[in-house]
């Protein structure tokens, strides 16, 4: 794989976004958000409630994701999160809202909570063993494109090195391989349609619950839209939700 700049990565996600957020999004922002676990030994509960069975506790600090929030008789609403905890170990249940801090969205967080570089280095690992690393894997997997369009352009730094871009259309899918003299992979995935899937499970209509559990909780969110990169930002995968599924999907590796 060929290493890009953090600075890649976030211009390829812009790109992305901007396809992304055409579609609607969720009706009930609260449904869905980016948030840090505040104060310290947190309680999780199984229900929204003060005497809910106790399932686990957070340290503080911890990056979570909620699913929803439940309003009740207590002055702040509970908040059912998934998370990773001390130690690695995904945590889901409800929270009480005041240890519940939305972080600021269209902006990175770096969370290290639950070992996001090995995590995503093996869905993207799982990813290329799906769709292979050529447009001739591909055709073997998938037979012929609907639609193919080869191009060749000079490198970014070099214009003497040329960089060979292979994009493969499918009816539910877009693929793009990339081939230089000294390299070739996968570096883009879009799936609009159908049970094609990333990684081990990140298909459309997969749950947040779900997704979390394969990728670590996102290091970005804006509305509707989520996104989750290596720690060196080699690749960017985003993913836009509705009512709490996955509805597109976009990996996109940008070449430095």
């Amino acid at each position: 794989m060929v290493k890009v700049s953090r600075y890649s990565v976030c211009a390829a996600f812009a790109v992305c976004l901007c396809l992304a957020l055409a579609l609607p999004a969720a009706a009930d922002s609260a449904e869905m958000l980016l948030t840090k676990i505040i104060g310290t030994n947190v309680n999780v509960r199984a229900e929204p409630s003060r005497t809910g069975r106790l399932t686990g506790r957070f340290a503080g600090g911890e990056h979570a994701v909620v699913l929803e929030e439940r309003s009740g008789a207590d002055p702040y609403p509970w908040s059912r999160v998934v998370a990773f905890a001390s130690g690695g170990t995904l945590v889901e249940g409800w929270v009480y809202g005041q240890f519940v801090e939305p972080l600021p969205q269209d902006d990175w967080s770096y969370s290290a909570d639950g070992d996001p570089d090995e995590r995503f280095t093996r869905f993207f690992g799982k990813t290329r063993e799906r769709f292979g690393d050529t447009p001739e894997e591909a055709v073997a997997r998938f037979g012929a494109p609907a639609a193919r369009k080869d191009t060749r352009i000079p490198g970014r730094h070099d214009p003497d090195y040329m960089v060979d871009y292979f994009s493969l259309e499918y009816p539910a899918f877009d693929l793009l391989f990339f081939k230089t003299k000294d390299s070739y992979g996968l570096i883009g995935v879009k799936i609009r349609e159908g049970e094609a899937a990333l990684g081990d499970g990140i298909r459309l209509g997969a749950d947040a619950a779900s997704v979390v559990r394969e990728l670590g909780v996102p290091l970005y969110q804006k509305g509707s839209v989520f996104a989750w990169t290596d720690e060196p930002g080699y690749a960017v995968l985003t993913l836009t939700f509705a009512e709490g599924r996955v509805v597109l999907i976009d990996l996109d590796v940008e070449l430095d």
